[in-house]
């Protein structure tokens, strides 16, 4: 009988994977992670091939670029201070709206780690932990998105 860690990526992995490309646009991302439930995609080109990966946290990095304003409590003239600190806030929208209208390739991890169909699912685990990632894209000997395997996937092995 086979060792449970020492089960294919390739038995586990899911082949119908949702990926996208590196100009599609946020909003496009955020609406397709919402549609299929899901909180990262990999990032491939025209030959399939994974070249990033993208995730609710890339998204979400977005809105702490957007420089909220500090209001200091011991200032004596906090009407300025107001005034001011209005005036940023009026910006964050139209900031906000710039950052969302941008593209995958603007804000996708680039160099992904992958990994083979044959490597064991402790490998898997082993670099999800490294990288604390949830998901890893399964690629073929060219580079080319053969499927994904999840933290979920693994961990369901050992509840069998």
């Amino acid at each position: 009988m086979q060792s449970k860690t020492n089960v294919k990526v390739k038995e586990l992995m899911i082949t119908e994977v949702i990926a996208v490309k590196p100009g599609d646009t946020i909003p496009h991302v955020a609406k397709t992670f919402r549609t299929n439930s899901i909180s990262g995609a990999p990032v491939i080109d025209d030959q399939r091939k994974v070249i990033g990966v993208i995730s609710e946290a890339d998204i979400m990095n977005l809105t702490a670029a957007i420089p909220f304003p500090d209001i200091d409590p011991l200032n004596p003239f906090p009407v300025f201070s107001m005034s001011s600190y209005m005036k940023k806030v009026k910006k964050i929208p139209d900031e906000i709206n710039t950052l969302f209208e941008g593209y995958v390739k603007d804000v996708m991890s680039k160099n992904p780690v992958t990994i083979s169909p044959d490597d064991s699912i402790s490998d898997a685990a082993r670099l999800m932990r490294k990288h604390d990632f949830n998901r890893l894209p399964v690629v073929d000997s060219e580079g080319k998105l053969a499927g994904i395997i999840a933290r979920q996937d693994i961990i369901s092995v050992f509840a069998t």
